[in-house]
């Protein structure tokens, strides 16, 4: 099927107008064809703003309920929400820079559906608050005493399912990008690639839209958080980025990390 004519339908039915929230979008997302069959082509997409809305059928709650109940209040993420309520909340937030047009695009978007709880965007947080998640992944899956993964649970997402062998293609658009491959929602160092990034295999990161960056390298027992708002220069900043981090770790700690 062509992806220009899956494209072209997907502008013309207007997703986003008028009230949308995830039972709506769920439903106009519905009406459209994919571009490929299911478990062939890895394509960025809504995915996963379907899957908040089958949490919502599944949990009987709002995505952003659920979240907050189960993950946010236990985890001690008290700023992170879709919704900014005060003005003391709005004059922290972080504004794109007026000539970053699509991301102060995406934001006028978003701050006009204060009523769709986005699976796949749209929190909002501090870097405290992404710090205490973060960590939680880099413990495994627990925090604080309190287990929020099952160990089976966190080895499926944070292992590749998209790699050689598993018949998933994918082209030049792939962001978990090259030398990752792809859990559950989780990029997953695979190899080297041809840029040859520092890290570890095994190491996880997911970089946001909006500029926002994570790496959990479990080998080091080590997280770094990069939060900026940003669109124009995210990748030549996160690639800098990264080799302060690594660079801060002689080559006799990472060959020994490795070799274990």
């Amino acid at each position: 099927m062509s992806g220009a004519w899956v494209k072209k339908l997907y502008s013309e039915a207007h997703l986003l107008d008028g009230h949308v929230d995830n039972a709506e979008f769920a439903e106009r997302i519905a009406r459209l064809p994919l571009t490929r069959q299911p478990g062939t082509f890895w394509r960025y997409g809504h995915s996963t703003n379907v899957l908040g809305r089958v949490i919502e059928i599944v949990s009987g709650e709002t995505l952003y309920q659920f979240m907050k109940q189960h993950i946010f209040d236990p985890l001690g993420m008290t700023h992170t929400k879709f919704v900014l309520d005060t003005r003391e909340e709005r004059a922290l937030k972080a504004e794109p820079l007026p000539n970053d047009t699509i991301l102060v695009d995406e934001e006028r978007k978003r701050r006009a559906h204060p009523e769709w709880e986005s699976g796949g965007s749209g929190l909002v947080c501090t870097i405290v608050d992404y710090a205490r998640f973060a960590q939680m992944l880099l413990n495994g899956g627990e925090l604080d005493g309190k287990q929020y993964l099952s160990s089976a649970a966190f080895e499926d997402m944070t292992t590749d399912h998209i790699g050689p062998g598993s018949g998933v293609g994918h082209d030049y658009f792939y962001f978990p990008g090259d030398g990752f491959g792809f859990g559950y929602g989780l990029a997953v160092r695979t190899g080297p690639g041809e840029t040859n990034q520092p890290g570890s295999i095994g190491e996880l990161k997911w970089d946001s839209g909006s500029g926002t960056y994570v790496g959990i390298d479990r080998k080091l027992d080590m997280l770094y958080i990069l939060m900026e708002q940003i669109d124009n220069e995210r990748g030549p900043i996160r690639v800098a980025l990264r080799k302060l981090v690594y660079d801060a770790f002689t080559s006799n700690d990472i060959e020994r990390v490795d070799h274990h």
